[in-house]
């Protein structure tokens, strides 16, 4: 995502910033503890074709070599590729001032505060099961259950838009 380093605001602003951060958010863990734990799962997931597929073929009495060669650098790939978008796309922190939001993904959480990446908010749509917060071209896809204040992100979202919108 492209976008300032700072609101325009920043410096003498009227608005107050807040700061929000889900239930997923690594607290003070590595990034190669964050992408470890974020790859358990999809290295189970893709590597259950694998391993059933050898256990048939040994059953069978062939040999089952050839599916743990060739499948698991396949298997392996895929669950990298499927956690490094997972930890690239899962926003952690919600920084919001005015009518400006700066999001922080799983990723970029891992790493020692930076300068955030500050967006105008052009849209946010609440439905019963998920908010969608549109930045710019970028839309982002917020649930409640990994948020423990949830309504004080959904109302501090709100008033962020409408504060863009005068």
């Amino acid at each position: 995502m492209f976008g300032r380093s700072e609101p325009d605001s920043a410096v003498e602003s009227p608005y107050t910033l807040q700061s929000f951060k889900s239930l997923r958010h690594p607290g003070r863990r590595s990034k190669a503890s964050v992408a470890a734990l974020a790859l358990a799962r999809p290295i189970g997931f893709c590597m259950l074709p694998v391993m059933i597929a050898a256990l048939i073929t040994m059953l069978q009495g062939y040999p089952a070599l050839h599916f743990v060669t060739v499948g698991f650098p396949i298997a392996a790939a895929v669950a990298l590729a499927w956690t490094w978008i997972q930890v690239r796309s899962v926003v952690v922190e919600i920084h919001i001032q005015g009518p400006h939001v700066a999001f922080r993904t799983l990723f970029d959480a891992a790493t020692p505060p930076s300068v955030s990446s500050w967006h105008h908010i052009i849209n946010v749509e609440q439905e019963p099961e998920r908010t969608i917060v549109t930045l710019g071209l970028d839309s982002t896809v917020l649930y409640p259950e990994e948020w423990a204040d949830w309504t004080e992100v959904v109302a501090a979202l709100h008033s962020g838009y409408m504060a863009s919108q005068s």
